[in-house]
């Protein structure tokens, strides 16, 4: 937040002293022309903001505000009502309207006991009609020659001008700042100051505009429910915390996928090899003395890398890495998987086998790191689930390899619709897809668009009854209400 406590004082005494300027040479003047009750009065004005200093010192602000412009408003008409309108007296009542608001903008930011101050702002514009009424009827008591009813004029607009001049100025720094502060909050994970999905999802657009070549790796914590379960969910936000500090030093973009996980991408260079890259930043999370209340923590990650040209294939290249990652989890953890030869039996035990989407399994894993995510506040995610119907009648009327075909089908319009989140086969013929990224703001027309898909085959009379796919679909999305992923279900069902 741009204003705060200290700076708020800071203003508040500024302003007492440039008035307090402003009242001894108030003194002199009219002491010269022998204005005797202003004389009194600046006397007055002098003592009251030496005072002023002081309330801001204790931090009245409240207090501070409406008397000091009580004290401008009273000075200022009692000012023209003596010397005459020519004296320029009244313009400070308008001017000093833009300050009174802004005193009030700034008790609403501190969240401290403020006043209302479009009543105040109003009797100033009321002072500045009657007193201008009065002097068309009464004239004025004193005279001050004209150099300095000139001077004043001149003086009164030019503090007027300063006032609003940096009124306006500091709303503007204030209005950046603000948009600044939100704009990193939207685009950055809390816990890690890493960026998130949003602004991953951004930048993955501009590369596919820009036509680049670039590698992208998905890392993982290794075994961190059991850090979790183990030394409580604080430890499990050191470690997170600690993680993101150590790898917003390298010069990659690297965001908090979820959860646990990680994502790196970088262009192509010649200088710098990926799995090199990679490969160092696993040998210092490995050799890191993670430390929580007194217990040394074994903290190992391991890593699934891919690439992809000319800003085509992204979405390829996420899953592709994506399963690296499962392979590595699966054939030994803390390693980096480049090249799927290296793993035994990479990635079976999370992919289904007829459709190739993810599996029963990895829906799971799935499920633990969005309940993460809502126990940490930071989930932003819709599910949809899609049952295949006449699934059996395909299979006992049809064979074993056409209901195969059936259900190979139903899932290859999910994928087609979906690109950009991870699809499941959580049963024989149910799916689940988990809206991230992009796919999750424009969720409401992929749904519709889903839905069509499905309603176009089941309408089409001259396909075979094993491509007349025909589903049920529902969708939920995540709401600050839901306690766990399980809500979110209930309603997508």
């Amino acid at each position: 937040m741009f204003m705060n406590m200290k700076r708020a004082k800071i203003l508040a005494a500024g302003m007492s002293v440039c008035f307090l300027s402003i009242h001894f040479l108030m003194f002199y003047i009219f002491f010269k022309n022998d204005v005797t009750p202003m004389v009194y009065f600046n006397a007055f004005s002098i003592a009251f903001y030496c005072f002023m200093l002081f309330v801001v010192y204790k931090e009245w602000l409240p207090f501070y505000t409406i008397a000091v412009y009580l004290e401008v408003a009273v000075h200022m008409t009692l000012a023209v009502i003596l010397t005459g309108w020519n004296s320029g007296f009244q313009i400070t009542l308008i001017g000093m309207s833009v300050l009174a608001m802004y005193a009030e903008y700034t008790g609403r930011t501190l969240k401290i006991k403020y006043v209302k101050m479009l009543p105040a702002c109003i009797l100033g514009m009321a002072l500045y009609i009657a007193s201008y009424m009065y002097l068309h009827f009464h004239p004025a008591p004193y005279s001050l020659p004209r150099v300095t009813e000139s001077t004043l004029s001149i003086l009164w607009g030019f503090v007027v001008f300063i006032i609003m001049l940096l009124v306006l100025q500091l709303l503007v720094i204030i209005a950046i700042s603000s948009e600044q502060q939100l704009e990193y909050q939207l685009s950055h994970d809390k816990l890690t100051g890493l960026p998130n999905r949003y602004h991953i999802a951004s930048h993955f657009e501009n590369l596919r505009q820009n036509h680049s070549s670039c590698w992208i790796a998905i890392s993982d914590i290794d075994n961190f429910k059991k850090i979790n379960d183990t030394y409580g969910h604080n430890c499990g936000d050191y470690v997170l915390r600690t993680i993101g500090e150590l790898l917003s030093q390298k010069d990659a973009l690297i965001g908090r996928w979820g959860g646990e996980e990680f994502l790196f991408v970088r262009e192509h260079d010649n200088a710098t090899d990926p799995y090199e890259f990679l490969e160092a930043i696993r040998k210092e999370i490995e050799q890191y003395p993670f430390t929580y209340d007194n217990q040394n923590l074994s903290v190992t990650m391991t890593f699934g890398m891919s690439c992809f040209a000319n800003g085509e294939g992204i979405d390829d290249a996420i899953r592709d890495s994506d399963e690296k990652l499962y392979a590595g989890k699966n054939s030994g953890k803390n390693k980096v998987v480049n090249d799927m030869s290296h793993c035994p039996n990479p990635a079976l035990s999370y992919q289904d086998p007829l459709t190739k989407v993810k599996n029963k399994t990895a829906y799971d894993k799935m499920l633990e790191s969005l309940n993460w995510d809502i126990q940490k506040r930071t989930a932003q995610f819709a599910i949809v689930l899609v049952k295949a119907l006449n699934t059996d009648s395909i299979y006992d009327n049809y064979g074993h390899d056409k209901g195969n075909d059936y259900i190979v089908g139903i899932a290859r319009i999910i994928c087609g619709v979906f690109v950009n989140s991870q699809v499941f086969r959580t049963g024989n013929d149910e799916f689940a897809v988990v809206l991230t990224n992009r796919d999750y703001y424009e969720r409401d027309s992929l749904f519709g668009e889903l839905k069509r898909r499905y309603e176009a085959c089941s309408s089409d009379d001259s396909a075979t009854p094993w491509n007349c796919y025909q589903a049920s679909a529902g969708m939920a999305e995540y709401s600050a209400n839901d306690r766990d992923v399980d809500s979110v279900i209930k309603r997508a069902r």
